[in-house]
Order: structure tokens, then C-alpha cells, then sequence
């Protein structure tokens, strides 16, 4: 339960492992879009991996947002990749190999003289494999130390209505910043020493998502503050 002050709103850094909850085609478009467009604003380079391949909700909702998306892909700042390019490198997903690609993808951005790196994508590509939800939250798990001390920001989305209750769980559990409503907070369920799917009571889990959502409607016309530096692992 969260308990006692309210958390402030934040504005995402370099550094932090962000978790969404999503509804629908539309709500995700939204959501991508809008941490995309930040990015890109920003001279960032970005990523999105959906889970599955057709990039037109995202592109429309790019366009909405006033960006150039074709000038975007064509020098470099915007890429939209097959879950495959990432999460299958040798036809299954393995955490240590997709950890390799964000890594060298950082690198890579920084290289280039982007001024950082963020990646959105829709993990409900793990439903489709063979013991794809348990080894996603181990994922997870590996990638907040990656993201903690590098100029990247990483945002990845739950498919509220597909994914099992556990795999909600497993998602809170392991990134530090959550979004809220439209906008972002510190994760009152973050809990570091989960390293695994494991059991969950669903509801306790759907007691935690109604919690998001009354503390979403609590925060009214607050603005977001700015922090300090990389988050770092805990």
C-alpha cells in the first residue's frame, strides 16, 4: 500500500527503468509517442520495439505530436525495430544477449554525438514464447542495472488486459519510476531485491494498479520536478 506523503511527480533522466501499464492500441500509441517525442527533442536517439509489426498507430501519433518522422529515421535519430532485433537475437530470447544490444546501442548513440539514448518497448512479445514470462521479469531485473548508470532511459510497456497478474507484478517490482496517469513518479512497489517471476496474490496486484490510478486523479494540475543526476542501482 502506498503510505504516508504523496510522491512528487518527476520528469524522466538519463538513468531511469520506467514501467507503464496500458489499455489498448490507442492509450499505447499515446504513451510511446509522447516519451518518443521527448526524446527526440532532446537529440536523443530512440528506439521502439513493438510486439507487433505494424508501426502505423505509432507514426500517427508521432505526426500528431509535429514530428518529422521519415526525417527522423533517415539520419539516424529514430529507429522502429522488430522484437525479434532485439529480444530474439538467435531465434529466442535470451536476457544476457538482449542486454549486450541495448549496451553496444548506447555506445553506439553516444558515438554518433546523440545525446543520450531511450528505448520504448511493448514486452508483450514474451507471451509468445516458450517460458517467455518468467525469464522477462529476470530480464528486467539485469536491465535497471544497465540503465542506472548509463545516459539512457528506457521505458517499458504491460499490456494490462494480456499480461498474467504475476507478470504486472514482476514489473512493478523491478523498475524505480512508474507512470501515473499521463506523467511519471517515483515506483512506491519498487523492490530491488527481486531478481524473478515469482507467486502473486492477484489481489494484492490489482489493489496496487488501483492505487496507481487514485494517486493519478490526487495529483490534479502538480507540476513534475526536476532531479539531479543518474539514478543509480540500489
Amino acid at each position: 500500500m502506498i503510505v504516508g506523503r504523496r510522491p512528487d511527480l518527476v520528469l524522466l533522466n538519463p538513468g531511469d527503468h520506467v514501467c507503464a501499464i496500458y489499455h489498448g492500441d490507442q492509450e499505447l500509441a499515446d504513451i510511446v509517442a509522447d516519451f518518443l517525442a521527448e526524446g527526440l527533442h532532446k537529440s536523443e536517439r530512440c528506439w521502439y520495439l513493438p510486439a507487433s509489426d505494424d508501426p502505423d498507430a505509432i507514426r500517427a501519433a508521432l505526426k500528431a505530436r509535429r514530428i518529422d518522422t521519415n526525417g527522423a529515421l533517415d539520419r539516424g535519430a529514430l529507429r522502429i525495430l522488430s522484437s525479434n532485433a532485439a529480444y530474439s537475437v538467435r531465434g529466442d530470447f535470451d536476457p544476457e544477449e538482449t542486454m549486450a544490444v541495448f549496451s553496444n546501442a548506447i555506445e553506439q548513440a553516444l558515438a554518433d554525438g546523440f545525446n543520450g539514448f531511450r528505448a520504448a518497448a511493448d514486452m508483450s512479445w514474451a507471451l509468445d514464447l516458450d517460458h517467455g514470462a518468467e525469464r522477462l521479469i529476470t530480464y528486467e531485473a539485469l536491465l535497471r542495472s544497465l540503465f542506472s548508470s548509463a545516459r539512457a532511459t528506457g521505458l517499458c510497456l504491460y499490456d494490462r488486459d494480456r499480461m498474467p497478474l504475476s507478470v504486472i507484478d514482476g514489473a512493478l517490482c523491478t523498475h524505480p519510476v512508474v507512470r501515473v496517469g499521463t506523467r511519471y513518479a517515483p515506483n512506491a512497489f519498487y523492490d530491488c531485491g527481486v531478481h524473478s517471476l515469482r507467486a502473486a496474490d492477484p489481489a494484492v496486484v490489482a489493489s496496487r494498479l488501483d492505487q496507481l490510478h487514485t494517486l493519478a486523479a490526487g495529483f490534479g494540475d502538480q507540476p513534475p520536478v526536476q532531479r539531479e543526476g543518474l539514478r543509480r542501482s540500489r
